[in-house]
């Protein structure tokens, strides 16, 4: 089992060390082989809006030599897992950043049907309070990937960090992470390829309407489905 972590904050912090304890029990679990992604390092730079992997070529970004292996290594994944502290409510810069360079990924542009087998964990922990609103941004672009199936945890740790939490509390989140790593491992596991979600099937039913109506062949979004076919089958 190959799975890809893309690490939010380069601190090695609260959110590090609940993704510690979540990759242990799945090793725990079984073999897996973790490929580490984090952010910024790995992808430096801002989007620059220029458009042109929407309009044209995803190998075309201005920041390729990033974006195009941790595409790679993200195509050749079972699974991910995507990781955040809240900074000020939010996910991190760097993820948005990160979401940012894939928007050609989206069911209306140019899905990888890759994406729509593959499951997604996203874990997120703060001192008080923000997890979901963290988290909301990345399932949102995960499911607009196509991503089949995706979980989530979020962690209020009401302490500055693990070291300084309750040991009881510690204990009940620990235990929360680790029940959470076994259902992520046994459904990745398992094979099952789940229904889509809803958002994912009207979203690519509105977009092949909206293709079909144009007049316009040569853009890269109705070449693409031309070639995979797309509007005649169903992907999912």
């Amino acid at each position: 089992m190959k799975i890809v972590v893309i690490n939010g904050s380069p601190r090695k912090g609260n959110t590090y060390e609940a993704t510690q304890v979540f990759k242990n029990e799945m090793l725990a679990c079984g073999s897996v082989e973790f490929a580490e992604i984090f952010l910024p390092q790995d992808l430096p730079e801002f989007c620059r809006g220029c458009f042109l992997c929407l309009e044209k070529d995803e190998k075309l970004c201005p920041h390729s030599e990033y974006t195009l292996p941790i595409l790679e290594s993200i195509i050749n994944a079972d699974a991910l897992i995507v990781t955040t502290p809240v900074y000020v409510l939010q996910a991190t810069g760097s993820v948005k950043a990160f979401f940012d360079h894939y928007s050609f990924l989206f069911i209306v542009h140019r899905a990888l049907p890759e994406m729509f087998a593959k499951k997604a964990f996203v874990l997120s922990t703060t001192a008080g309070a923000g997890t979901k609103a963290a988290m909301k941004t990345i399932i949102t672009c995960l499911k607009y990937w196509g991503i089949n199936r995706i979980f989530s945890l979020g962690i209020a740790m009401y302490a500055i960090s693990f070291k300084t939490m309750n040991p009881k509390r510690r204990a009940k989140f620990e235990k929360k992470i680790k029940n959470a790593a076994k259902r992520f491992y046994h459904d990745i596991n398992s094979g099952k390829r789940h229904s889509p979600y809803l958002i994912t099937r009207v979203m690519f039913y509105f977009r092949r309407s909206m293709l079909k109506s144009e007049d316009e062949t040569t853009s890269s979004d109705k070449k693409y489905w031309i070639e995979k076919n797309w509007f005649k089958t169903n992907p999912f």
